[in-house]
């Protein structure tokens, strides 16, 4: 017997991808034209599960890509000030790693 409904992946992880804005296309071309190095960042053991869930779950390239998918959501959520205060202390952790 054949079943009446066969099983469609698509059909149970649904996103809605918010449209992207020109700052954001132009963040996202930049950060694939740069090779950066690479680190490790301990955390813990179910934090990593979990990650690892939702890169398979939503056929994400890697980790590191969910990560920036995250930052980028929760940087567009602050205000000014914030955005300002997160620039400045990036370009300040960037200078400290290029020595």
């Amino acid at each position: 017997m054949k079943p009446l409904q066969s099983f469609n992946r698509s059909s149970l992880f649904t996103v809605n991808e918010p449209q992207q804005t020109n700052e954001n296309k132009k963040r996202e071309t930049t950060r694939k034209k740069e090779k950066s190095k690479t680190t490790t960042i301990r955390c813990a053991a179910d934090t990593s599960h979990r990650l690892n869930e939702i890169v398979t779950s939503f056929n994400l390239d890697s980790v590191n890509e969910l990560i920036e998918i995250l930052l980028d959501n929760y940087e567009a959520s602050l205000t000014t000030d914030e955005r300002r205060e997160i620039k400045t202390l990036l370009e300040i952790y960037r200078r400290k790693s290029k020595r």
